[in-house]
C-alpha cells in the first residue's frame, strides 16, 4: 500500500508473544513451512543479519520471530515487503539460541536435501499501482517463479533501509563469535590458521576500481563476465548471485545481506548460458546439461580473508539455473560451526554403535565355552580404547565455542 508521497505505509504491528512456538517447532510441518518461507520470502542472509525468522502466514498476518522486537531497522525491512502484499505482522519473541538453532537446522536441511519445489503461497495485494503491476509482471512464469521474482524485485526497496543501519558489521559479527578464548589458545589458532591458509587457494577477481559499468557487462567475454560478477558479490557482506532462466532470455541478480544490489535483465540466452557455463567450469562441473541439482563448496583466501563459495546448479522450468552464495566473517564462522557440530554428533553416534556391538560381542564370548584368555584380553583392551575414544569425542562436542553470543 502506497502513501500519497509514493512511500510504502507501515503495516500494523501487533506485538505479542506466542508461547507455543517452541513446542510447534518439533512439528515437521512447522519446520517445513519456516524453511520454505526462508527460501521464498525472507532470505537466510536477511534472517541472519536482522535476527528474524518468518514462522508462518495465517489470515493475512506474518508471524515473525524476532530476537529484538525493538529493532526498528529489522521492522522497517519486513514492513516494506509486507506493505506490498497488504498484510500485517505479529511479532513472536524468540531467544538468540532458538534463532541460532533454527538457522542451523535450515543449513543442515539445505545440505541434505534438494531445494524446496513447493512454495508457500504468499498473499496477493488487493490493489497495486500500474507501475507496480508492470514491475511485477511475470508473463508465462509458473507460480514458484512469480513468488521468487516478487521477493527479489521488492528487495530494491530495502536499499535505503540497509544504508540507515546503525549497527556496524563488527557489532553484528559478535553475535556468533567466541570472546572467551584464552591468549595461548589464540596463539595456537593463529599458527594453525597460517598453516591452513597456505593450502587454501587465493581468489583473484577484479576490484571495484577495475569494474566495467553494469550496462556493459553483457558485452564482455564469458570468463571476464563471470569474474566481474564474482568481484561484485565478494566485495560486500553476504553476497549471492542468482541465474534465472526465462523462456526467451536470462536474468542475473546479485544481492548483499539479503538486499538486492542490481539486476541484469533481458540477457540473450547465448550470453546467459556463456556465463553459466563459466560458473560450472569454476565449480569443476561438467559443462553439459545436468539432469539433477549439483552443489559445490569451494574455500578461498581473498584479501587475507577466508571465504566460502557455495555454488548450486539445478534444472529449472526453462533450463538450467544457478545460485552462488559467498560466506565470510560471522556467517562463515556460524556455518562452519554447524558443520563441526554435525560431524561431532555423527562421530559420537558411531562410537556409541561400536560400544553396543562390543558389549554384544562380550556377551557372546562369555557364553562360549571355547573363548580363550587372549580373546578376553583383546576385548578388554578394545573396551578401554572405546571408553577413551567416547570421552574424547564428548570433550570435542562440549568444547565447541558458543556461537550465539
Amino acid at each position: 500500500m502506497l502513501s500519497s508521497e509514493g512511500k510504502p505505509n507501515d503495516t500494523k504491528i501487533m506485538a505479542q508473544v506466542l508461547p507455543d512456538t517452541e513446542l510447534q517447532w518439533e512439528d515437521e510441518k512447522v519446520r517445513a513451512e519456516i524453511f520454505q518461507l526462508i527460501e521464498s520470502f525472507l532470505s537466510f542472509e536477511a534472517c541472519l543479519y536482522h535476527q528474524i525468522l518468518p514462522l508462518r502466514f495465517e489470515d493475512k498476518k506474518l508471524i515473525l520471530g524476532m530476537v529484538n522486537s525493538t529493532d526498528d531497522v529489522a521492522l522497517d525491512y519486513v514492513n516494506r515487503i509486507l506493505s506490498y502484499v497488504n498484510c500485517t505482522m505479529v511479532i513472536s519473541l524468540i531467544d538468540a539460541e532458538a534463532h541460532r538453532s533454527i538457522l542451523s537446522a535450515f543449513l543442515n536441511y539445505k545440505n541434505t536435501s534438494q531445494s524446496v519445489n513447493k512454495k508457500i503461497p504468499l498473499p496477493n495485494p488487493n490493489s497495486q499501482s500500474k507501475q507496480t503491476q508492470s514491475e511485477l509482471s511475470t508473463g508465462n512464469l509458473d507460480k514458484s517463479q512469480q513468488e521468487f521474482r516478487f521477493t527479489v524485485d521488492n528487495s530494491t526497496l530495502e536499499n535505503q533501509s540497509r544504508k540507515s543501519k546503525g549497527k556496524s558489521t563488527a557489532d553484528t559479527d559478535k553475535i556468533y563469535t567466541d570472546s572467551k578464548t584464552a591468549t595461548h589458545q589464540k596463539v595456537e589458532e593463529t599458527s594453525t590458521n597460517s598453516a591452513l591458509i597456505t593450502k587454501t587457494p587465493i581468489l583473484s577477481v577484479p576490484t571495484p576500481n577495475d569494474f566495467t559499468p553494469v550496462e556493459l557487462l553483457p558485452t564482455l567475454p564469458p570468463k571476464r563476465f563471470l569474474e566481474e560478477l564474482l568481484g561484485r558479490v565478494i566485495v560486500g557482506g553476504i553476497g549471492r548471485l542468482y541465474f534465472e532462466r526465462l523462456p526467451y532470455e536470462g536474468k542475473i541478480l546479485w544481492s548483499e545481506n539479503g538486499v538486492l544490489q542490481s539486476v541484469l535483465e533481458k540477457l540473450p540466452l547465448s550470453v546467459f548460458q556463456g556465463a553459466l557455463n563459466e560458473l560450472k567450469r569454476f565449480a569443476s562441473l561438467r559443462v553439459t546439461t545436468l539432469s539433477e541439482p549439483k552443489q559445490v563448496e569451494k574455500e578461498y583466501i581473498y584479501q587475507n580473508q577466508r571465504l566460502l563459495l557455495r555454488l548450486r546448479v539445478m534444472p529449472g522450468m526453462y533450463g538450467e539455473e544457478a545460485t552462488l552464495q559467498v560466506l565470510k566473517g560471522a556467517a562463515l564462522k556460524f556455518y562452519q560451526q554447524q558443520q563441526l557440530s554435525r560431524l561431532s554428533r555423527d562421530a559420537l553416534g558411531i562410537s556409541q554403535q561400536l560400544s553396543f556391538k562390543l558389549h554384544e560381542l562380550q556377551d557372546r564370548l562369555t557364553q562360549s565355552p571355547n573363548t580363550s584368555s587372549e580373546q578376553f584380553e583383546a576385548l578388554t583392551t578394545l573396551n578401554r580404547l572405546l571408553i577413551n575414544l567416547d570421552s574424547q569425542i564428548k570433550n570435542l562436542t562440549n568444547s565447541e565455542p558458543d556461537t550465539s553470543e
